[in-house]
């Protein structure tokens, strides 16, 4: 781990990580559409105009997803937005753990457990 997060840092990021989240999950979704109708298409002559369409889409999809990379926090999943902060809890190493949807970082779990082992922050309720 390169970076590591505090809870107050990790909820900075929020305002920029969520509609980052929320953009890619779009083109992610997008994208698989995309492909459906062109596998329809090559069942015809093989062409489709959507080919444009989904080198663009997959080339913001590698934006967003550079730019997450660039934060230091691990993507979970995309439909989700489920995300990991790489944090220091109780002196050991630890995850911040995070989605969309959620107000704020307030769970953490061990490198080993993942999201199943995740449990409040201490302090928190």
């Amino acid at each position: 781990m390169s970076t590591v997060y505090t809870i107050s840092t990790a909820n900075a990021l929020l305002p920029y990580l969520a509609p980052t989240l929320v953009e890619l999950r779009e083109k992610f979704e997008a994208a698989e559409r995309i492909r459906e109708a062109m596998v329809r298409a090559s069942a015809g002559n093989g062409w489709s105009e959507r080919r444009d369409e989904e080198r663009q889409t997959m080339m913001r999809v590698a934006e967003l997803l550079e730019r997450i990379k660039k934060w230091d926090v691990v993507l979970r999943d995309v439909s989700t937005g489920l995300v990991d902060f790489p944090a220091l809890v109780e002196g050991q190493d630890a995850f911040l753990c995070w989605r969309l949807g959620e107000a704020e970082v307030a769970f953490w779990h061990s490198p080993d457990d993942g999201f199943q082992g995740r449990r409040p922050l201490p302090g928190t309720s």
